[in-house]
């Protein structure tokens, strides 16, 4: 507001807002006849979606002055089993016609050393890279109202739970075993989900809110088989907190834990990665669980299986202020 003109904010003030899912959008047309339509999120809307409500809209007497589409591109792709419907609205016209974007680089989320993590994922997808607002450069858990009590900390877990180390990674190689598919197909590593249950254990025993509640971190992971085995071992309080990359896209948490579940002696990622049947839209997956996190970052992965693959390799090397971590084989171990 403050770089708009007295007139500019003036018609602002008076102008009529509604809100709508796109579905609904017809109703915008009950309050203005020429409206201008701003679609967010535009990475959850597939071509079909977007053509069909411009064609139910082109039946009325009525017409938008115009669409803005905002969204990031980079986001996981609309979910469907036919890739060639995958793309969003905004990937399907830009690919079709010669539209530069108006690029919005300056993010107001991440503390900075977690920004560092998502811009090298953006490098490995070819995107320019993120702004951290001065604001939330060195923004905390502590800076947001939440309290930690050190003595009552794991030993073990000092160091990944310490507000001032906003980003940690933790190489599972040392945790025994391997993953294993389900029924379904989905992959899981049990002793990863282990560690990761016991590191939202901790986070949520240790960190209290302005209330005196426990803190409840969120944790994350691609394959709905670890989000299952991980949701088994919480306590029940911490169980909703944990979810798929998916379900997770276009919010923000305090605390993000990614489980990223692969662990096996041949390298083989799937999805995740650019080889094999991984595409730009699927190895979004990192990318959006990363920038998930306002203030503290945990990212469990086997450094044998992901080293090699792109991605993974850009975040080791161009997060500098990453903590990395061997994780211990008795943190993964069930306990009597």
């Amino acid at each position: 507001m403050s770089e708009l003109t007295e007139e500019q904010k003036r018609r602002l003030r008076s102008t009529p807002i509604l809100i709508a899912t796109l579905h609904g959008s017809a109703r915008v047309f009950n309050f203005q006849t020429r409206p201008l339509i701003f679609i967010d999120e535009f990475s959850q809307v597939p071509p079909t979606l977007f053509f069909s409500t411009l064609s139910k809209v082109r039946q009325s007497s009525y017409n938008p002055s115009g669409y803005v589409l905002l969204g990031d591109p980079n986001q996981l792709p609309v979910i469907t089993t036919q890739p060639f419907l995958r793309p969003n609205i905004g990937i399907f016209i830009m690919s079709r016609r010669n539209y530069e974007p108006y690029q919005l680089n300056l993010q107001y989320r991440m503390h900075q050393d977690i920004c560092q993590a998502v811009n090298a994922l953006r490098e490995a997808l070819h995107t320019y890279p993120l702004e951290t607002h001065r604001s939330i450069q060195n923004r905390t858990l502590t800076s947001l109202g939440y309290s930690w009590d050190r003595n009552v900390c794991p030993e073990d877990f000092v160091e990944i739970l310490d507000p001032n180390n906003p980003l940690v990674i933790i190489n599972t190689d040392n945790l025994r075993g391997e993953e294993e598919v389900s029924l379904g197909g989905s992959k899981y590593f049990t002793n990863e989900a282990r560690l990761a249950a016991r590191i939202a254990e901790a986070f949520s025993s240790t960190y209290s809110d302005r209330n005196g509640q426990p803190f409840l971190p969120t944790i994350l992971s691609p394959y709905s088989a670890q989000v299952g085995a991980i949701r088994s071992l919480l306590p029940q309080h911490l169980q909703n907190s944990c979810i798929t990359i998916y379900k997770a896209q276009g919010r923000e948490y305090p605390c993000v834990i990614i489980s990223f579940a692969r662990k096996n002696r041949y390298g083989w990622i799937g999805f995740l990665g650019e080889g094999g049947y991984g595409d730009v839209g699927m190895r979004a997956q990192t990318y959006v669980a990363c920038s998930r996190a306002m203030a503290k970052l945990v990212v469990l992965f086997s450094f044998s299986t992901f080293r090699g693959h792109r991605d993974y390799d850009y975040l080791l090397e161009e997060s500098e202020n990453a903590l990395i971590i061997e994780a211990e084989p008795s943190w993964g171990d069930e306990t009597d």
